[in-house]
């Protein structure tokens, strides 16, 4: 079980962002934020939609950046 990924909801990932940090500025919209643009892998289990809470800590400590993109130049469009 120790290696067992800790799967929670939205709403309790950022319950227990806030319990380790209060002053931290996650909230649910960033964290839909990340899921949408698939940074952050989701699971949906019936109603449920599951995240890695270790995950989530991985990307706040990287600055919410995937440090594996190349930055875009401002300007060009990119291709859909």
């Amino acid at each position: 079980m120790a290696n067992s990924p800790r799967m929670r909801t939205r709403d309790k990932a950022i319950a227990l962002l806030r319990k380790d940090d209060p002053d931290t500025c996650m909230s649910r919209n960033a964290i839909d934020t990340l899921i949408k643009t698939g940074r952050l892998p989701t699971v949906k289990l019936g109603n449920k939609i599951l995240l890695n809470y270790d995950t989530l800590l991985e990307i706040v400590a990287n600055g919410g950046l995937d440090r594996t993109e190349e930055p875009q130049e401002p300007g060009i469009i990119r291709q859909i």
